[in-house]
């Protein structure tokens, strides 16, 4: 908590409605003309240094208030009301910012941005990340930095920079281009090129997939030919679920557009409902990234 300054343990604070002194009585300050303002607004200690400002016509900056009633926290700023007898909550101000799409004022508030003609909407937290005004203003201008965000779907984390959309009316996210190289192979399906990237190995028109982890298994170009030709290596992978390994190969699927597993008659004395079982753990989808 702020000292109060000598000038306010003599003076103290002054009512902004008649002008007299106000009484401090350690809830609140009042005043006999009806003014009154707590000294903790919904969770939130004011101090004295800034109700000195809101009491001389200025707007708070933004604050973190709890409701009583929920629990739930949200924000606002806080300003004098007009009749000079209380404070009030401000729940959304002018953001300095204009409608993309209509050039009407682009309103702030703890929940995010909203043009004050209905037109453009971004909220304040945007996949786990929340947007600043300034890094609006960026995204608006079309120079919005690249942020990390969280997938509500499947918690995974990626990297993004939020982009006007095409109807002007909200952000979306623009992913940076993957560094591709040609890796001499064919598309089965289409026979375009298959490129290659950090990923995994991908046709150039779209008809083909592979990633470079499958179950626990690296696949390298040279073992993505190879199993083109239908010629590739046994290799070594691990159940999904079931974290279990097995032995198997992978083979072009049926579609041509990615691979399935394949695996040899087994002399181990397994029944066939066991190995079913370990095929679907394991070699259901294999185009399906993974490491298990």
């Amino acid at each position: 908590m702020a000292e109060k300054t000598q000038e306010q343990e003599e003076q103290g604070l002054k009512c902004p409605h008649c002008g007299k002194k106000l009484e401090d009585n350690f809830y609140e300050y009042q005043c006999g003309c009806g003014f009154r303002v707590q000294h903790v607004i919904s969770g939130t200690k004011i101090e004295d240094s800034e109700l000195e400002k809101i009491f001389a016509g200025e707007v708070s900056q933004v604050h973190e208030f709890t409701s009583a009633k929920t629990g739930n926290t949200y924000k606002a700023k806080l300003r004098l009301s007009a009749d000079k007898l209380k404070v009030d909550m401000v729940y959304d101000w002018d953001s300095g910012l204009k409608c993309p799409k209509c050039g009407k004022k682009i309103m702030e508030s703890g929940k995010g941005f909203f043009c004050e003609g209905g037109d453009f909407k971004c909220w304040r937290e945007i996949s786990g990340t929340e947007i600043s005004r300034e890094e609006l203003q960026k995204a608006l201008e079309g120079q919005g930095d690249e942020l990390g965000f969280r997938s509500h779907k499947t918690g995974k984390t990626f990297m993004a920079r939020l982009v006007l959309n095409e109807a002007k009316d909200g952000l979306e996210f623009k992913f940076a281009e993957r560094k591709s190289e040609d890796t001499g192979l064919k598309c089965p399906h289409c026979g375009k090129k298959i490129l290659e990237t950090d990923k995994g190995f991908f046709c150039e028109g779209k008809d083909f997939k592979c990633w470079k982890s499958i179950r626990g298994a690296e696949i390298s170009r040279e073992e993505l030919q190879k199993i083109l030709e239908g010629q590739g290596d046994e290799l070594g992978f691990v159940g999904k679920s079931s974290g279990k390994p097995y032995k198997g190969r992978l083979v072009l699927n049926e579609a041509k557009d990615g691979l399935d597993f394949e695996f040899a008659e087994r002399k181990d004395g397994l029944s066939g409902s066991e190995l079913t079982d370990i095929a679907r753990d394991g070699g259901s989808g294999a185009g399906e990234g993974g490491n298990g």
